[in-house]
């Protein structure tokens, strides 16, 4: 069976995800894209293709932009492998219909999947999947179809040059580490900058040799379907590979990124892991006080409550919206927004495209880093002695889907609001079931709708109070 889930169609490949079911779903966009109503300045008779660097993504994509042509449509494929945001981008750079990705971005290496990208830049809105899946099963023939394969990464590439401070960065004598867990970002962050890119980690001696100007080396930049054995998403458990290299003392920051380049992890020099949260927090204050733009703040509802302090100290207006980055992108699509940002480290800026892109945001981190001169983890120290330090965690837990249930069920009724400590305040549901406490604390709870899984989110100013409620969560979901 094929679902579309928030953003796009993801499956096992060899079982769901079968060129066949590839030929069916690139059928019914053909389908469905024609009933969209864009402005009368795009080209509705364009489609770009793109694909990630999964197993055969190049040959589904190929399927994918021949069923388009068949279609009628005038496809663009991609030369090479390249970020989501790209196909996004291009969509949006070149006035055309939309466009196709073949990825299932930090999903593990076993998945595959297609997202479709509007002519607004950013992913198809719910009703779009919808469409897409009622068509599924029909297919309109159409002559005046064709497919042109060209790089589109030089245009993206300039894009993003326009949006960072490279001089800055460049002169700064930065060591940066790059690690894009075999994904489509491997060598970007060099290119953007002009840098030649280094496969590998290197010893630097610095205090010997210093830096005539910043480096960016890479790890794990070469093509592994496989990811290496781990899920190409950069949190810390699959980041040890970059903090081995930072261990060595040798660079100031590592960026990384997930599978399709629209996340971002960082590991600060002493090779800590830096929480998105405060990356975004982080982000907000660099753009309003040292770049002096100017917008409102989108954090969605199991992001930390740091970046309200923010944006009440910037004088920024803050949304709140639902899980997921496409309830952010409806706002940039609609409000002058500066950044908006999930948990999960995708973050994007209105100013660019209302998508998230991992590799400016990482870009911005390294432009923040290389103007205040100082270490990334003093920035951040500084950052928390402003606004006061909040500790985070989460739990995915499988489950029984009726299980969940009825633990969603008692928290909304009421039942566990003496079970994290006696100060509960208020419950919210704006997206699963927040309980929040007179410290500042809060529990989120979140059951998928399709799966056997719920997520349970949970933030506190301190770190043991944190774990103390998440394993109480989990012990009354046992």
């Amino acid at each position: 069976m094929i679902v579309f889930g928030t953003d796009g169609w993801r499956a096992v490949i060899a079982d769901g995800f079968t060129f066949d079911n590839v030929r069916r779903v690139s059928a019914a966009i053909g389908v469905a894209a024609r009933t969209l109503e864009p402005p009368k300045n795009i080209d509705r008779n364009a489609l770009v293709v793109g694909y990630d660097r999964r197993f055969l993504s190049r040959e589904f994509a190929e399927v994918v932009a021949g069923t388009l042509r068949a279609s009628g449509y005038r496809v663009i494929l991609s030369s090479a492998p390249t970020p989501s945001q790209t196909i996004a981008f291009t969509a949006a750079h070149r006035k055309i219909l939309g466009g196709v990705i073949v990825t299932a971005s930090h999903n593990p290496a076993k998945y595959n999947g297609i997202k479709f990208k509007a002519w607004y830049g950013g992913s198809a809105l719910p009703e779009t999947y919808k469409a897409i899946g009622d068509a599924l099963g029909k297919s309109a023939a159409r002559e005046g179809g064709s497919i042109a394969e060209e790089d589109l990464l030089d245009d993206y590439v300039d894009a993003l040059r326009a949006q960072i401070d490279v001089a800055k960065i460049r002169r700064a004598k930065l060591a940066i580490l790059h690690d894009p867990i075999h994904g489509a970002a491997a060598q970007l962050p060099s290119r953007v900058l002009g840098i030649d890119y280094i496969g590998s980690a290197r010893i630097i001696r610095r205090n010997i040799e210093p830096l005539e100007q910043t480096i960016v080396d890479g790890i794990r930049g070469d093509i592994n379907p496989a990811f290496g054995g781990v899920n190409p998403e950069p949190i810390p458990e699959n980041l040890v590979a970059a903090r081995n290299v930072m261990l060595t003392g040798e660079y100031d920051l590592a960026l990384c990124n997930d599978g399709d380049a629209d996340r971002l992890g960082v590991l600060d020099e002493r090779a800590d892991f830096v929480s998105p949260h405060k990356i975004i927090s982080l982000l907000a204050l660099y753009l309003v006080r040292e770049k002096r733009m100017q917008g409102d703040i989108v954090k969605t509802f199991s992001t930390t409550r740091l970046i309200e302090r923010v944006a009440k100290a910037l004088g920024a207006r803050l949304h709140e919206t639902p899980i997921g980055f496409k309830y952010v992108a409806d706002l940039m699509l609609s409000r002058n927004i500066l950044i908006g940002g999930e948990e999960s480290g995708g973050i994007g800026f209105g100013h660019f495209i209302p998508e998230r892109d991992g590799v400016l945001s990482g870009l911005l981190v390294a432009e923040c880093v290389a103007h205040a001169g100082l270490p990334l983890s003093t920035i951040v120290a500084r950052m928390e002695n402003e606004f006061g330090q909040l500790h985070y965690d989460r739990r995915d837990i499988h489950s029984p889907m009726d299980a969940n249930t009825r633990l969603i069920e008692r928290v909304q009724a009421g039942d566990l609001d003496d079970a994290f400590g006696r100060d509960f305040t208020t419950r919210e549901e704006k997206d699963g079931v927040k309980m929040n406490f007179a410290d500042g604390s809060w529990i989120l709870f979140r059951k998928s709708g399709t799966e056997p899984i719920i997520r349970i989110y949970c933030e506190s100013p301190s770190a043991a109070r944190v774990h103390e409620m998440l394993a109480r969560a989990m012990a009354e979901l046992a």
